[in-house]
């Protein structure tokens, strides 16, 4: 049967490691020819030997050095994408992360800065290089990365550059998915909730093993392949029309095509809203 992407060149950004990983093998299996950036040439390749290794051998990917805090280097990853599989259909900016989590009155400003520059800059850079190929198509699916700073105060950590930079990602969201849905552009928001890398899931095992107690946050915790399940559905034409909506793996609503419609009919069914305080109503 053919895949729910197949046909479609697909660009995933942050795809050597845990969410961006999943969202890349997850997109070559619907039928996606998948160009995958990182920073980590190993990483980069597993990723890529992954995809290789299907068991029908139809699957292709490449694996593209890339730094998305730099323009040129987002330029050169959809040039190279052009090169193997032509024009871009999808861009998945993964890349990101948390990081500065310290008080905003000690932080050195250079790391702060470089959390939004590798969330929100890396984001832009990426969906910037991609632009030209969808609006030439007069189609596209573009999907940014959410986090938990961005709906609500994180307590008991300083994260005042993840926040930021969060609710940033979920404006550029919303207000790029106005500006280019007369190209036919979809934009949303894939938010991954909770998912431990590899690294910090094998921490946590280890200390788990040694005290004999379940780490608190096991239970809230995701796996990478439920925001690849999600990230999925966001880049289909399953989807369609949604677009400037944030989503999240906590969501069940976009299982249901009852409850899909009546979010694309809300106007009210954005992530990041202001409350009238005595009119409770969204606004």
């Amino acid at each position: 049967m053919p895949g729910r992407l197949e046909g479609k060149v697909a660009v995933v950004t942050g795809g050597g490691w845990n969410v961006g990983r999943s969202v890349a093998l997850a997109f070559a299996r619907e039928g996606a020819k998948v160009a995958i950036a990182g920073r980590t040439p190993e990483r980069l390749r597993e990723t890529v030997d992954l995809i290789a290794d299907a068991p029908d051998g139809s699957r292709a990917a490449i694996g593209v050095i890339t730094d998305v805090t730099k323009l040129r280097h987002c330029e050169r990853l959809v040039a190279r994408t052009h090169e193997a599989f032509g024009p871009v259909d999808v861009m998945a900016c993964i890349a990101g992360g948390g990081g500065g989590y310290e008080p905003l009155d000690s932080i050195d400003p250079g790391w702060w800065r470089s959390v939004i520059d590798a969330n929100v800059v890396g984001t832009f850079h990426a969906i910037r290089a991609a632009l030209p190929d969808m609006r030439a198509k007069g189609k596209g699916s573009i999907l940014t990365c959410a986090g938990g700073g961005a709906f609500f105060p994180l307590v008991g950590i300083h994260a005042t550059a993840y926040a930021v930079a969060k609710a940033g990602l979920c404006r550029l969201t919303d207000q790029l998915a106005v500006e280019v849905f007369d190209a036919g552009i979809r934009v949303n928001g894939l938010q991954p909730e909770q998912t431990w890398s590899p690294d910090t899931l094998a921490k946590i095992e280890a200390e788990e093993a040694r005290t004999g107690v379940p780490h608190p946050d096991r239970a809230t915790n995701h796996t990478p392949e439920e925001a690849a399940e999600l990230a999925v559905w966001l880049a289909s034409d399953e989807s369609a029309p949604l677009s400037g909506r944030t989503v999240s793996v906590h969501d069940t609503w976009w299982r249901d095509p009852a409850q899909v419609e009546r979010v694309i009919a809300s106007l009210h069914a954005y992530t990041l809203r202001r409350v009238d305080a005595d009119a409770r109503v969204p606004q």
